[in-house]
C-alpha cells in the first residue's frame, strides 16, 4: 500500500525541488548572459579608445593598425574616411550583413552623420560617440561607434567602427556543459536524497501497519479461543439433562471465558479510545501515602494467596505535593502488580517503592522472579506482545504493559523498566511534580 504512496512523493519531492534549482539555474543563466553583454560593451570601448590613440601616431599607418585589431583582437569592421568624405581605408566584412548595409544601418540608428563633418571655421579635434546598438539584416547584433582623429600635422579623419556582438546562443554554448552537468548531477542528487527521505519518513507508517495488522491478527486469535470453548461448552449444556456437577463446570468455564473476553475487550476500548485521543484526565491533589497503601491492600491477599511477600516501602519525610489523575495512576501501578505476581513464585518478594527528585516522581514496582530476556525489553510495552508465542498462558493478552505506556503518556509520564539485582525485573513510572 505504501510503495504507490512512496512513488508520488518521490516524483512530487523530485518534481518540486527540481524545478527550485531549474529556476535558479534560469537567473544564473539570465545574469550571465547579462555579464556577458556588459563586458563586450566594456570590452569595446576600450578596444576603440586604445584604437585612436594608436591611430593619431602618423609612425603607423592606417591599414596595418585596423588589420591589428581586424585579426588578433575580434571580429571588427574599420571605416576611415576624410573630412570631405572620401574613404581612406576599409578592412574586410566577413559579418552576416554586408558592409554597405552595416553603414547604411549604423547611420540611419545614430541619426548623426554630419556630427563630426569638420568645418573650416572649426578647429578639428579628436571625439569620438557613444556607443550604439543596431540589428543586421539576419537577426546578427551590431554595437558602433563614430570617432575623430586629428593627426599631429591637423588632418582630420572619421572613423566608423563596427563589431558584432555574440549572439544568445554563442554566450549560452559557454556554459551549456557546465550548466547541463549540474543540472543532471542535481537530479541525480535530488533522487538520492528523495529516496532516503521518504523512506526514513514512511519507516513510523510503515511500523504502525504492521502493528495494525498484528494487532488484529493477535485479537483475532485470542476472541477466538473463548469463543470455541464457549460454543463447545453451551453445546454441552444443552445435552446435559441430570449430571449437575458437569453442568456447574460448564457454567464456571462459560463465566471464566465471558470474563476473559470482557477483559480484553475492555482493553482493547481503552487503547482505540487513546488512539481517537478520547481519553480525559481528572487530575487533582493526591496523597501518595494513601495511594500506595491503598494499592498495598488491595494486593496483599492476592499475594498471601499465592504465598508471595510484599513490602511497601514510604518514605520517613512527607511527599510534595502531586497533582495528577489518580484512578489512571492506580491503574498504571495495578498493571505492574499484575505483572509481577504473575511471573513470581512461592515465597518470593514483591517491593513497591518510591523516589523523588526536584521536578519528577518515580514509583516503582520490583519482583524477584525470572526477569525479561534482553532481547524482548524493546517489545514488552506492544500491543498484543506476549514472550510466550505459542499463547498457552490464556490469563495474558498482552496488552496491559501498552496501557500502562499510554496511560503515562496521557500524564507526561513515562513508564520502564530494568532488570533486579540478584534477578528479576523492575517496572518504574516516572511523573512530573509540576
Amino acid at each position: 500500500m505504501l510503495k504507490p504512496l512512496s512513488k508520488k512523493l518521490n516524483a512530487f519531492f523530485i518534481t518540486a525541488i527540481m524545478l527550485i534549482i531549474t529556476s535558479i539555474m534560469m537567473i544564473l543563466c539570465k545574469n550571465y548572459i547579462h555579464m556577458e553583454q556588459s563586458n563586450e560593451i566594456i570590452f569595446f570601448q576600450k578596444m576603440v579608445t586604445q584604437m585612436i590613440y594608436q591611430l593619431e601616431d602618423s609612425s603607423q599607418d592606417f591599414e596595418s593598425i585596423a588589420d591589428f585589431y581586424h585579426e588578433y583582437k575580434r571580429p571588427i569592421f574599420c571605416y576611415i574616411q576624410d573630412t570631405s568624405g572620401k574613404m581612406i581605408y576599409q578592412t574586410d566584412s566577413d559579418f552576416p550583413t554586408d558592409a554597405d548595409t552595416l553603414l547604411e544601418r549604423f547611420r540611419i540608428q545614430t541619426g548623426k552623420e554630419d556630427t563630426f563633418i569638420i568645418t573650416n571655421d572649426k578647429k578639428p579635434t579628436t571625439d569620438q560617440s557613444g556607443i550604439f546598438e543596431f540589428h543586421g539584416t539576419r537577426n546578427d547584433e551590431y554595437l558602433g561607434i563614430l570617432a575623430t582623429i586629428v593627426m599631429p600635422n591637423n588632418t582630420a579623419y572619421h572613423l566608423s567602427l563596427i563589431y558584432r556582438q555574440q549572439s544568445l546562443f554563442d554566450i549560452l554554448t559557454k556554459q551549456a556543459f557546465l550548466y547541463v552537468s549540474l543540472w543532471f548531477l542535481s537530479l541525480i542528487a535530488v533522487t538520492i536524497m528523495s529516496h532516503f527521505l521518504i523512506k526514513k519518513a514512511l519507516e513510523p507508517t510503515e511500523v504502525m501497519l504492521k502493528s495494525q495488522k498484528d494487532f488484529i491478527a493477535s485479537a483475532s486469535h485470542e476472541l477466538k479461543s473463548p469463543l470455541a470453548v464457549i460454543l463447545a461448552n453451551a453445546e454441552k449444556l444443552e445435552q446435559l439433562q441430570i449430571d449437575h456437577t458437569e453442568f456447574r463446570k460448564s457454567v464456571n468455564i462459560l463465566d471464566n471465558e465471558c470474563m476473559r473476553m470482557s477483559k480484553l475487550v475492555k482493553d482493547m476500548l481503552l487503547l482505540a479510545s487513546s488512539d481517537a485521543k478520547s481519553w480525559t484526565l481528572c487530575k487533582n491533589i493526591i496523597d501518595i501515602d494513601t495511594l500506595l497503601i491503598s494499592l498495598y491492600e488491595a494486593y496483599e491477599p492476592i499475594c498471601i494467596s499465592k504465598k508471595i511477600r510484599l513490602r511497601l516501602e514510604i518514605s520517613e519525610s512527607s511527599y510534595p505535593k502531586f497533582c495528577a489523575d489518580e484512578e489512571r495512576l492506580f491503574q498504571i501501578l495495578s498493571i505492574f502488580m499484575d505483572n509481577a505476581i504473575h511471573h513470581s513464585i512461592n515465597n518470593e518478594q514483591i517491593e513497591i517503592k518510591t523516589a523523588v527528585t526536584a521536578k519528577h516522581i518515580t514509583f516503582f514496582v520490583i519482583d524477584h522472579g525470572k526477569g525479561i530476556p534482553e532481547d524482548v525489553k524493546p517489545y514488552i510495552f506492544n500491543r498484543f506482545y506476549c514472550a510466550d508465542e505459542s499463547r498457552t498462558d490464556k490469563s495474558n493478552f498482552g496488552l496491559g504493559l501498552s496501557i500502562a505506556d499510554e496511560l503515562a503518556k496521557m500524564m507526561n509520564g513515562k513508564v520502564g523498566c530494568k532488570d533486579t539485582d540478584g534477578g528479576g525485573a523492575t517496572f518504574f513510572v516516572t511523573l512530573p511534580l509540576k
